[in-house]
């Protein structure tokens, strides 16, 4: 059975990496690659000549809907009025794996959700929707993520940033995701992004014997609450490798509400020898608070499409 496990996952990862093979680069993919290389060169020649025994470890900050994946893993995706793909609070509703909605009352949950949204605002809707699948089990709403994003969601991932991604991968740079969809939905991604799952934070709720509880840990990653996460996996790096020489060099987002504060906390850094970079994707023009700090640029061509229409920011 685990060969047959794996053999699945090699040819999934071999059509995926084919259809981005197809797929021509958009224009400023190169720009920010060579920017972040440059800048990990610099303080490593910086620390060569001034700590010879230092071990830097170099790590870059992405939000994931909107910015990795095209469209939202929670909320699901359409254009216009053409129903994309659904989202996994859909799915997961219609797997019956909440106690607060029948698997038919998707429906009943988003009409309240949006309600939420609108009256109360984004953290209030954002942590509703991941509390109704308290008493659930976090392993099982991995899985039915996981099985998603390899069948469905994956084909969905912008080819611009999967591409900064492996560049970053093959320079020995970190990826670290800081989503505001639930931690037990943006988990799923890791096989098909070749991460591992504790490099990927969404909302989290306490667990008690492997069952979801309704209590959620902090901080919320969400807005502010991004760049709270950010220092807390920093700090966790350098305990756990025993280094003060933790550097971002680059964060990714989309959208200047939730993601522009922690993209302007790395933008803004005085790092050792270089310049950290922020990089706004699809988010239009900036509000006079960031103006100047982020690099703006278009991405439309994913994964399963490779016949996408290149776009550029102007």
């Amino acid at each position: 059975m685990k060969k047959n496990i794996s053999i699945f996952s090699f040819v999934i990862t071999i059509i995926f990496f084919t259809l981005i093979a197809c797929a021509q680069p958009e224009q400023h993919i190169s720009g920010i690659v060579t920017h972040i290389i440059h800048t990990k060169s610099s303080i490593e020649t910086y620390l060569a000549q001034h700590q010879s025994n230092a071990k830097p470890i170099f790590v870059s900050f992405w939000d994931f809907d909107g910015t990795i994946l095209k469209g939202d893993c929670s909320e699901g995706y359409q254009e216009n009025t053409t129903h994309i793909y659904k989202g996994l609070v859909q799915l997961a509703i219609e797997h019956n794996l909440s106690k607060f909605y029948k698997p038919t009352e998707y429906s009943k949950f988003n009409n309240y959700y949006q309600h939420l949204d609108t009256t109360q605002g984004h953290l209030a809707a954002y942590t509703y929707l991941t509390k109704i699948f308290a008493g659930q089990s976090e392993q099982s709403m991995i899985a039915l993520s996981t099985q998603y994003f390899n069948t469905t969601l994956q084909h969905y991932y912008f080819v611009s940033s999967i591409a900064i991604m492996a560049k970053l991968k093959e320079n020995n740079i970190g990826i670290y995701i800081i989503s505001a969809s639930p931690q037990f939905f943006v988990k799923g991604a890791a096989p098909s992004l070749n991460l591992h799952p504790d490099n990927i934070h969404g909302i989290q709720l306490k667990t008690k014997a492997g069952m979801l509880t309704s209590t959620v840990v902090h901080p919320i990653p969400y807005a502010q609450g991004k760049t709270a996460k950010l220092k807390e996996i920093i700090s966790m790096l350098k305990k756990s490798n025993n280094t003060p020489h933790v550097y971002a060099l680059a964060a990714f987002g989309n959208s200047y509400h939730t993601d522009g504060h922690f993209l302007q906390y790395v933008a803004t850094q005085t790092l050792p020898a270089g310049k950290p970079i922020a990089v706004m994707i699809n988010g239009g023009s900036p509000p006079a608070l960031y103006a100047g700090l982020f690099q703006c640029v278009s991405q439309n061509q994913v994964t399963g499409d490779s016949k996408s229409k290149i776009t550029s920011c102007k």
